[in-house]
């Protein structure tokens, strides 16, 4: 499936890549090029043109320079502070006790559907990759790398998953919660007006 860099198949994930790459995310060439510009200034990369000869407009390939090899390898060895990522549903999520639990059931089990489809997309393209290592095995490093960027990937799709489960659990039992609170409430004035 992988054999030749011009394959279909390399393409379609090359293109998967560039837009469902959890860790990246999509960018665009709004963002891109503006970047590599900065670091062109900064003595950071170095281009040269490609001649598409008239097939298409000459591209542009871009070099670390050995400073921003070096920029690099720095910046890579230094110590990372923990982050955090907060996305739009997660503070949805922050703020559940405003919402009406059913709508907010809805929203979980779309947000599921959405991260289970992607999980399926990142473990069909281990499959692929992991098939490829066989057929390249002068390539083996680089995919066995990739795998691992796969693996953390599909970790955090199904652990992403896992927690709209308990979200759901937790809404079912609000809603169960909420529900017998009115039963109480509604049979309350009955005992009172018998007395």
């Amino acid at each position: 499936m992988w054999l030749t860099p011009s394959s279909t198949a390399r393409r379609r994930m090359v293109r998967f890549l560039k837009q469902r790459f959890v860790p990246f995310g999509p960018i665009s060439h709004t963002q891109v090029y503006p970047a590599l510009a900065r670091l062109e200034q900064k003595g950071l990369v170095r281009y040269h043109i490609v001649d598409q000869q008239s097939v298409r407009q000459n591209k542009n390939v871009y070099d670390l320079t050995e400073e921003g090899r070096d920029t690099l390898r720095k910046s890579v060895e230094s110590p990372t502070h923990l982050g955090f990522f907060y996305g739009d549903f997660f503070l949805k999520a922050y703020s559940l006790w405003l919402a009406d639990p059913e709508r907010m059931m809805e929203r979980f089990r779309e947000q599921a559907k959405l991260h289970q489809e992607q999980l399926k997309l990142y473990e069909q393209a281990l499959q692929s990759g992991q098939l490829a290592i066989s057929a390249e095995s002068a390539k083996a490093d680089s995919f066995e790398l990739r795998d691992m960027l796969f693996q953390y990937v599909i970790g955090y799709e199904r652990n992403y998953l896992a927690w709209c489960q308990a979200m759901l659990k937790y809404l079912e039992q609000q809603r169960h919660q909420h529900g017998q609170e009115e039963g109480q409430t509604r049979t309350a004035p009955s005992l009172d007006s018998e007395e």
